[in-house]
């Protein structure tokens, strides 16, 4: 009978990146060893899953350095002013609403209009 053993090599991690598996490990309830494990298997099947561009722009959105400033400065006229400015360079809509209107929702698009509406069926639908 023959047995082989599955083989391991070690590897080094930034300390960094050690500690954010250590916090997904407790969260996750996993250990640090099975947290790495499963985020190099999922890394494996975006690679496969994902087109090229898609991987290249989840990898730039991963490079945010100062989230814990990013994160304090969110609430703040400036913060909510930079947000908007990044959600309309997109070219999408914004969603809000309006105490004037209970019930609808106030779609505003990248050229400033704005339209009453209602979600139906996961689309907007503009009241007349």
């Amino acid at each position: 009978m023959i047995i082989t053993m599955p083989s391991t090599t070690p590897l080094r991690f930034d300390s960094s990146f050690v500690n954010e598996a250590r916090s997904s490990a407790v969260l996750m309830e996993r250990s640090v060893t099975a947290q790495l494990e499963f985020w190099a298997k999922l890394g494996r099947v975006a690679e496969a899953v994902f087109a090229h561009d898609r991987i290249r722009l989840l990898k730039e959105r991963g490079r945010v350095q100062d989230l814990d400033n990013l994160l304090a400065n969110v609430n703040t006229p400036a913060g909510r002013e930079l947000a908007q400015a990044e959600i309309l360079r997109h070219g999408t809509p914004i969603y809000g609403s309006d105490p004037a209107h209970p019930g609808l929702i106030v779609q505003q698009l990248p050229d400033g209009t704005k339209r009453l509406g209602r979600f139906i069926k996961r689309k907007f639908q503009a009241v007349e």
